[in-house]
């Protein structure tokens, strides 16, 4: 288990009987997690970056 920069980042592993199936249970699995948190009221904080930019300006004279 660890710290993301906007996650944590664990494993969980389970048994599958049907490989072709693998992404179909990955993306309930997610669901399924995702509304536990939010019946839980976990929420996890998404990092932010600001980006300010300067442009030269002529002057005139």
């Amino acid at each position: 288990m660890g710290f993301g920069d906007s996650s944590l980042d664990f494993q969980l592993r389970v048994r599958i009987i049907d490989i072709k199936k693998r992404y179909d249970v990955l993306s309930d699995l997610n669901f399924e997690i995702n509304k536990i948190f939010n019946k839980e009221g976990i929420t996890i904080p998404f990092h932010k970056k600001i980006f300010i930019l300067k442009m030269n300006q002529k002057k005139n004279n």
